[in-house]
């Protein structure tokens, strides 16, 4: 058995460095095995709503992992379904997924006249803890607009708007978050009255950027995070991310809120984008709702009747950011969606 210093996978099963000398039990493979292949397999089926770390994980790759060595027996350079090099091959393939820097002997494979060092048994052991503690974290994923609805009718007071984001089934969907996918919106306002409450919307939605969901939190470029992501979604909305405006129109604001079909077998994200103006309510409620275009009474342009609406046209994306491969030859789906109208007044 393995003497060397213990290395603690948070959520799976810890691993014993290999020290020179040492006799290799099957176990001081079979541990690396078993972590490697929660990575890669099934996600594990928690219960949304809450969210905990060392209890989520599997990209749901399907038809891949290790076998497991057997007392007593070898552990063989590799054969049809076990072996240390099929061990160092998931493990390269997880590095390269992860953008994690492979570790010096576990990229040369071994083969039956191969003497496996102590290091780099080691090694590999370090390298899926690497991969372990940054699963969640792609090297990089690839952004596209999915679905895109528009509204060109004026409107002064509030607009909603409900996409649905479906996956194929519940595992597709845990393995796409788990691998660091994200889904989410983008908006922009264009054309229209040149007016600063225009202008405000324009500049609020171009600073929000893309708003997101990961698996455990949200994210856009600026605005107020509730901290809450996929696996603590219910079947009732949730606030997710808040946008304000600026200067005069701080109170306008764009939020989206998000919610799942099922808490145990999620299989659909609905995702609601709320476009409020409470100032302009406010202003309408003023003396004779005189507030001019520039949104400050008194200025010179209030004229009585004007409700400060916003014009133009309103363009909201449903986007998606998929985990790319990189070489590891992992596979993740983005979803189906359907978007309906931006509607309200």
């Amino acid at each position: 058995m393995a003497s060397g210093s213990t290395v603690t996978i948070t959520g799976g099963t810890n691993m014993t460095q290999v020290v020179s000398g040492d006799v290799i039990d099957d176990l001081d493979f079979n541990n690396a095995r078993t972590n490697v292949n929660n990575l890669l397999a099934n996600a594990q089926d928690v219960t949304l709503g809450t969210y905990t770390a060392s209890s989520t994980f599997g990209y749901t790759q399907g038809g891949v992992g290790v076998s497991a060595a057997s007392a007593g027996g070898l552990i063989y350079a590799d054969n049809a379904t076990g072996g240390f090099k099929r061990l160092q091959d998931d493990v390269q393939a997880l590095c390269a997924f992860l953008g994690q820097t492979v570790r010096t002997g576990v990229g040369s494979d071994v083969t039956s006249s191969t003497t496996i060092t102590a290091a780099t048994w080691s090694n590999l052991m370090l390298n899926i803890k690497d991969c372990w503690d940054n699963r969640f974290s792609p090297a990089s994923r690839t952004s596209s607009t999915i679905g895109t609805v528009t509204r060109t009718s004026a409107w002064s007071s509030s607009l909603t708007e409900e996409t649905t984001f479906t996956f194929a089934n519940e595992q597709t969907a845990r393995g796409f978050f788990n691998g660091g996918g994200r889904i989410g919106f983008s908006s922009s306002r264009s054309g229209g009255t040149t007016s600063t409450q225009n202008t405000d919307w324009t500049n609020l939605l171009s600073a929000m950027g893309d708003v997101y969901i990961t698996h455990d939190t949200a994210g856009g470029s600026s605005g107020t995070n509730a901290g809450k992501g996929f696996y603590e979604l219910t079947t009732s909305y949730q606030t997710l991310w808040t946008k304000y405006g600026s200067g005069a129109y701080a109170s306008n604001f764009f939020r989206m809120d998000g919610k799942v079909n099922s808490t145990t077998n999620p299989t659909v994200v609905t995702l609601k984008a709320t476009y409020s103006d409470p100032y302009t309510a406010a202003a309408a409620a003023a003396a004779d709702g005189a507030v001019g275009p520039d949104g400050v009474p008194s200025t010179g342009d209030d004229a009585s009747g004007y409700t400060d609406s916003i014009d133009g046209t309103l363009t909201l994306n449903a986007r998606a950011h998929v985990p790319d491969a990189n070489g590891s030859g992992f596979s993740f789906s983005a979803p189906t969606d359907s978007m309906g109208a931006i509607s309200g007044s």
